[in-house]
């Protein structure tokens, strides 16, 4: 499990992870403004769970909310 905490550090998963999530459930799509953070550093600044439990995350910076499995700790 990853351990993602406010004022973290993570790098954005890369444009093919993210381009495979356009094909997810529409609630879980990137934006299209986050497809242009693909590979980038980024400090979390804010955290949410949704109705069905699932955690996303604010990034400083980046526009909407991003899925767990679209970063990565550094």
């Amino acid at each position: 499990m990853k351990r993602i905490h406010i004022h973290s550090r993570v790098r954005v998963a890369d444009g093919a992870v993210l381009a495979a999530a356009l094909r997810g459930p529409a609630d879980r799509r990137p934006e299209p403004g986050q497809m242009l953070w693909a590979g980038r550093l980024a400090c979390v600044t804010g955290y949410r769970r949704s109705p069905e439990d699932r955690p996303s995350f604010v990034l400083e910076g980046a526009p909407g909310l991003w899925a767990e499995e679209w970063l990565d700790p550094v």
